[in-house]
Formats: C-alpha cells, sequence, structure tokens
C-alpha cells in the first residue's frame, strides 16, 4: 500500500479498477488514458498523473497493460490483509455489493449486515442478524469498517457502539455529524446531495428557467 495518496486519487483508483476488471474481452490486454478517461467521463491527464503517483507507466503505442494496471493498483491502495466489512441499517444493499467484493481481486469482504427490526435471509456467505446482536458479531468477526445507514438520531449512539467494538473505518450514509476518537476515520456520502445532483443533471436541458430576471 502507497501511503499518503490524495483521496480523491485513491477513488479514481478503485474506480479504473473495475472498469479494468469488467473490459469487454476485445478491449484487453492493453488500454490507453484517454480510453480509460472516456470510459469515466474524466480528463485523461488525471488518469495519466493518478498513475504515476503509484509509478505504473505504459507503452507509448500499445498503452497500459490491463492485468498488470489492476495488480499495481491492488498494491497500491488495497491492505495486506483482508478486511472485513459491516453494513448496519441497510442489510439488502449491504448483500448486494457482497456480490462484488467477496468475488472479485480485492481485499475488502462484506462479513456482516445488521437490520433495525427482524433479520433477513443470510445471502451466500453473509449472514443478517439484528442490531441487538452487532457489538458481539464485529468483534467475534473481528470487523474493522462500517457502513452506516440508520435513522440519523440513533446514528450517535450506533457509532459509539461501533467504536466500542474496534470499528476503525464509518461510511456514514447518515445526516448525522458524528462524534469518534480521532483514529476513527469517518467518510461522509451526503446521498441527499448525490439525489439532487442526480435530479438536476437528468433535468437541466428540460426544465425551464423559472427565474425572472
Amino acid at each position: 500500500m502507497i501511503k499518503n495518496l490524495p483521496a480523491n486519487t485513491v477513488e479514481r483508483l478503485s474506480l479504473y479498477r473495475r472498469i479494468l476488471l469488467n473490459l469487454p474481452a476485445d478491449e484487453k490486454p492493453f488500454i490507453h488514458s484517454h480510453r480509460l478517461a472516456h470510459l469515466l467521463k474524466i480528463n485523461a491527464a488525471h488518469v495519466r498523473r493518478d498513475l504515476m503517483l503509484i509509478d505504473f507507466s505504459g507503452d507509448i503505442h500499445k498503452g497500459y497493460d490491463v492485468r498488470k494496471l489492476i495488480d499495481g493498483i491492488g498494491e497500491a491502495i488495497d491492505c495486506i490483509y483482508i478486511q472485513k466489512v459491516a453494513f448496519v441499517g441497510i442489510g439488502d444493499l449491504g448483500r448486494a455489493v457482497a456480490e462484488y467484493f467477496n468475488h472479485t481481486e480485492t481485499r475488502l469482504q462484506v462479513a456482516a449486515t445488521f437490520r433495525l427490526e427482524g433479520e433477513a435471509p443470510d445471502f451466500k456467505d453473509v449472514r443478517c442478524y439484528h442490531i441487538s446482536r452487532m457489538k458481539e458479531i464485529l468483534k467475534k468477526e473481528k470487523i474493522e469498517l462500517c457502513v452506516l445507514a440508520v435513522p440519523s438520531d440513533h446514528a450517535q449512539e450506533v457509532s459509539k457502539e461501533l467504536v466500542d467494538a474496534g470499528i476503525r473505518g464509518i461510511l456514514n450514509f447518515t445526516s448525522a455529524h458524528l462524534k469518534v476518537p480521532s483514529n476513527v476515520y469517518v467518510e461522509q456520502y451526503d446521498m441527499i446531495c448525490k439525489l439532487e445532483k442526480l435530479a438536476y443533471f437528468t433535468n437541466k436541458d428540460h426544465c425551464g428557467n423559472n427565474f425572472e430576471k
């Protein structure tokens, strides 16, 4: 793992790997930066700069070796051991995400999901539990990462239990500002902002300007 990579670079590297893993067979085994940029709708300069940061270079004529690039991204952003992930409050989404993480070349593994009410059927090798068993299961499975999507008025209380159970990183889907120790990393995912952005870009060419000058 390469330390001190910019946060935006880490996100893009993750996207590059996902794209590369799902390339059509006729596009392998090489890809140019402009093609990768086109698939992600970003500037090719971003791609080249990101890959320079992980000390990865390609052939000026052939482009980047896809297999080696996938491995290089893994070496740059993946932990040296498998990190387990839990989903709290969105069990169905957690089980869906498990299809990707538990069957691709990453070092993240969805190990458990938790519901506030009742339990759901297990999904292959991913168990779903009632939230009352959360601390017990997190400790037993040595889970380090968590996606939190409980109602906002419960978020702080649940986050405290997560920290007490050994969670070191939280992806916060709630609107609550979590107060956690400095050694716990929190990434905020603002779904409202994402939906409003989605609404804007799907309607900007169809909705008139309602503002009068």
